[in-house]
């Protein structure tokens, strides 16, 4: 196989597969910034480089997301590690996060457990916890106004110094990218990462039933119907995890079961928020599920930056 160059590939592919992609996917395989690639179209690449680019190449070609040929994608500004076993991250998913931090940091209880249900790579709970620990220990040099933001955070978030991060799912090779995640954004001693159905490893676990003055239940599951999977991209039905993705009942079997499984949580006076994402034409239905279990219940729904229904905020 003779040498090429970027221009070469470039040349060679024009058309055939969009030009970011192509772009990343040659700094991927020499490893090099994007913009290297960009400014160096002269530069050679080895027969074995080629070979290797050009099998990326044809995994995009077939579809697949680009998260999983490079390996990893970014999230709230922080890296993760993703593979087949997982879903990628979605931008509309940080309003989740934003909610989160939201929420600690109007609260003065000493203790909150901070619950992700159904954690895949670990993104949600990363975050936060990533996020959490810049708030509490922020970095302002000398800008005054940094300094009379952060005094101010500082006073919402004193004497709640204490947290208490757990990460669960269903899928055990989830939870091994979500620990290697967790590591690779130095907060692996900060989370707890758990096996188990929704719920059931807290709730059947009595010393978290009492250590946790206040709970924040954050919960991205499974919410397509039959009907919005089968009319997702190839990228996205080929390739993703079904079991991630798809949920019986009109896309809402996986939140039944956690509402279920959240009545067992507030049978002691724990103070209690539940943050979910769901799909936008599900908010009606949603809603009336939510008021089956909980009657009694606040529910806040947000919009995400496309202006559709993304979350829902319940406190029972």
């Amino acid at each position: 196989m003779p040498v090429k160059t970027i221009a070469d590939l470039q040349k060679e592919y024009a058309g055939r597969i969009d030009h970011l992609d192509l772009e990343l996917l040659i700094a991927h395989t020499i490893k090099k910034p994007r913009e290297f690639v960009m400014a160096h179209p002269e530069y050679t690449l080895s027969p074995a480089k080629i070979e290797t680019c050009k099998l990326k190449l044809a995994r995009r070609m077939r579809a697949e997301p680009l998260a999983y040929i490079l390996g990893s994608k970014e999230f709230f500004g922080l890296p993760f590690l993703v593979s087949p076993a997982t879903l990628i991250p979605r931008p509309e998913t940080e309003l989740m996060v934003e909610m989160a931090l939201e929420e600690v940091a109007s609260h003065r209880s000493s203790v909150i457990g901070i619950v992700d249900v159904g954690t895949g790579s670990g993104n949600i709970i990363i975050s936060i916890a990533k996020n959490l620990e810049s708030l509490c220990h922020p970095r302002v040099g000398g800008d005054p106004v940094a300094h009379q933001k952060v005094s101010t955070l500082d006073s919402r978030l004193h004497g709640n110094d204490r947290y208490n991060f757990y990460g669960i799912d269903i899928s055990r090779d989830a939870l091994a990218v979500a620990k290697r995640n967790a590591k690779k954004n130095d907060v692996a001693t900060k989370i707890k990462f758990l096996h188990g159905n929704l719920l059931e490893p807290l709730i059947q676990n009595s010393k978290f039933k009492i250590q946790n003055s206040k709970m924040i239940i954050l919960a991205n599951l499974p919410y397509l119907s039959k009907k919005i999977y089968a009319a997702t991209a190839p990228t996205v039905k080929k390739f993703e995890p079904k079991s991630a993705l798809y949920s019986a009942k009109e896309g809402l079997a996986h939140y039944e079961k956690l509402f279920q499984q959240l009545k067992e949580l507030t049978t002691n006076n724990r103070e209690l928020m539940a943050i979910l994402e769901f799909s936008p034409e599900q908010k009606a239905a949603l809603q009336k599920l939510i008021l089956k279990y909980f009657p009694k219940a606040r529910v806040i729904f947000k919009k995400d930056l496309a202006r559709k229904w993304r979350l829902a905020i319940i406190t029972p």
